[in-house]
C-alpha cells in the first residue's frame, strides 16, 4: 500500500475502517469501502472537500446552494438518505456536528452533521467510505454508511498549492491557498500541520422576478408607478432576487496531526480551528 500512487483508488490501499484487524487491504474487506486518495481530492480542482468528495463518490451528494440559514453550511448525503445517517470520522474518531440546522424543506431538512468545509483537503491522506453494513458496525447513525478521513502523518516534506476563478458569468469569484508541512519529533515522532484560507463571492443565477417581470426582463403591464419605478431602479433588475446563487464566504482553517512511537504504543493528537463569515441572500 505505501508503493500505491497517492491519488489511486486501488482495492490493494490498506484499510482501516470496517474493521477491527489491522492490516486489511480493501479488496479483502467483508464489507466493500471505497478509498479516494489525496490526489483524486486535489485534481478536482475546486477548494472544497465536499465537492472534492462528490465529485470523486457517486453515492455521494452535496447541495449547490442552500436555503435559510442552510445557505451557510452546506450539507452532503450517502445513498440518498439524510445527512444525519451518515457518519463522519477523523482517523477513526468521531468528528464533532455543526451547530447550524437546515431548517429548509426537502431532503437535507434538518441536517446538522460535521461541516466538511472545514477540513481542509491539503490535510488529509485518504478517504476511505464504508456503505454496506455500515449501521452494523458504528450504530444507527451510519445507516447510510460512513466516511473516514485519514490525516496525513508524514514528518518530512510538505506542498502549497493555491487556485482562482470564477463561473463565465454572474459572479461566484473563487480563490484559495494551502500550505502543509511535515516535521519530526524526536526519532519516532511526527507533527504534520496544514493552513488553509479560502474566499467565494456571491453568484447570481436567478432569471427575472417573474412577480414583476415577464420572461424577456420587461416589466409586466398593470403593475402601479411606484412598483415600476422599485422594480426598475432595484440594483440587478430585472435579477431582483438574489437568493438563487452561491453564499459569500471567507474560511480560515488549521489542522494539525501529530504521534510518537512510544514502541507498539502510538500516542497520539490531532486537532483543528476553523473560522467562517458567511453572508447569503434571502427572498
Amino acid at each position: 500500500a505505501a508503493d500505491a500512487p497517492a491519488g489511486s483508488t486501488a482495492v490493494s490501499e490498506v484499510i482501516v475502517t470496517g474493521t477491527r484487524v489491522t492490516g486489511v487491504k480493501a479488496e479483502d474487506s467483508a464489507a466493500p469501502v471505497q478509498v479516494v486518495g489525496s490526489l483524486a481530492l486535489k485534481r478536482v480542482g475546486q477548494p472544497d472537500l465536499i465537492q472534492s468528495l462528490t465529485q470523486n463518490l457517486p453515492s455521494f451528494n452535496s447541495e449547490s446552494f442552500g436555503t435559510d440559514t442552510g445557505a451557510l453550511t452546506l450539507s452532503a448525503q450517502l445513498r440518498g438518505l439524510n445527512p444525519n445517517n451518515t457518519l463522519v470520522l477523523i482517523d477513526g474518531k468521531r468528528r464533532h456536528s455543526t451547530g447550524n440546522l437546515h431548517v429548509a424543506p426537502g431532503v437535507f431538512q434538518g441536517a446538522a452533521t460535521p461541516d466538511l468545509g472545514l477540513i481542509p483537503v491539503a490535510s488529509i491522506d485518504h478517504v476511505e467510505v464504508l456503505q454496506d453494513g455500515a449501521a452494523a458496525q458504528y450504530g444507527s447513525d451510519a445507516i447510510a454508511g460512513v466516511v473516514n478521513i485519514i490525516l496525513k502523518s508524514a514528518n518530512q516534506g510538505g506542498s502549497i498549492s493555491g487556485t482562482g476563478g470564477s463561473y463565465y458569468s454572474n459572479g461566484g469569484a473563487t480563490g484559495a491557498l494551502s500550505a502543509n508541512i511535515g516535521l519530526p519529533i524526536g526519532s519516532q515522532g511526527f507533527i504534520n500541520l496544514t493552513a488553509e484560507t479560502r474566499y467565494h463571492d456571491f453568484s447570481h443565477q436567478g432569471g427575472a422576478d417573474r412577480r414583476l417581470f415577464n420572461l424577456d426582463g420587461t416589466l409586466k403591464a398593470g403593475l402601479n408607478a411606484v412598483d415600476a419605478a422599485g422594480a426598475r431602479n432595484a440594483p440587478d433588475s430585472p435579477r431582483v432576487n438574489h437568493i438563487y446563487g452561491d453564499t459569500s464566504s471567507n474560511i480560515y482553517n488549521g489542522f494539525y496531526n501529530a504521534g510518537y512511537d512510544l514502541g507498539g504504543v502510538q500516542l497520539y493528537s490531532f486537532g483543528s480551528y476553523s473560522h467562517r463569515k458567511a453572508s447569503a441572500y434571502e427572498n
